[in-house]
């Protein structure tokens, strides 16, 4: 595999769900690339099937048809357990609080996940160091529940980004941040050497990214 290879490839890749009402298409046909190191924006209305193809992505589904390829590797093949590792050593997951264990405080949030990913020493000082950068060490020993939503939103992120991901898959990132905040979060993110594809509402937010696209008709389409 070169260092210029695609981090992330959908092939034609189709998800639905069954109900007694009947069947739920969400995506049908759904291709993408995300390359290395590139900023991608998804927007769509709700429903429209954003967060399922996130999980696809990660390996939380399995699609019903197409493959899904992470650093070359493709997930349907894998077991549970290597899915799991593949996750922890290769993506980070922001869905704003809810990739938070309530029963954890902040920094033990940070360095449990530290400690599924590649990187497991000095777990403690990274952590504490991920908290400063997005300004909010000073709530390390704090559990989820003591957090207004713009804290509990940037310990997600630290969450996420504990790994050193090559794929951030974020979920309306900075949504409960003041603009000042955000904007300086975003910079942040958008000046690493990691690959984002990150779904919002704010179209000014999208604009920001190298490339934009949108779920359209069970589909991902260029913006």
């Amino acid at each position: 595999m070169t260092a210029a290879a695609a981090i992330l490839r959908l092939d034609a890749v189709s998800k639905s769900y069954e109900s007694p009402g009947g069947t739920t298409i969400v995506l049908a046909g759904a291709d993408l690339t995300v390359e290395r190191g590139e900023k991608v924006s998804l927007m769509g209305p709700s429903g429209s099937g954003k967060s399922t193809l996130l999980s696809l992505i990660s390996g939380l589904l399995r699609p019903d048809a197409g493959t899904v390829e992470l650093d070359g590797v493709s997930i349907a093949a894998l077991g549970d357990g290597e899915r799991a590792a593949l996750r922890g050593g290769c993506i980070g997951i922001a869905l704003q609080s809810e990739n938070l264990i309530p029963f954890l405080s902040a920094i033990e949030n940070v360095d449990l996940a530290l400690g599924f990913g590649r990187r497991r020493n000095g777990k403690r000082g990274r952590g504490k160091q991920l908290l400063d950068q997005l300004g909010v060490v000073h709530r390390a020993d704090h559990l989820p529940r003591q957090l207004s939503g713009g804290e509990a939103q940037r310990v997600a992120l630290a969450v996420a980004l504990a790994n050193e991901p090559a794929l951030l898959l974020a979920d309306e990132m900075v949504s409960a941040l003041d603009s000042a905040t955000a904007s300086r979060i975003v910079d942040d993110v958008f000046g690493s050497e990691m690959a984002v594809l990150f779904v919002t509402h704010d179209a000014a937010l999208a604009d920001r990214a190298d490339r934009r696209l949108m779920l359209h008709e069970q589909k991902v389409i260029s913006r």
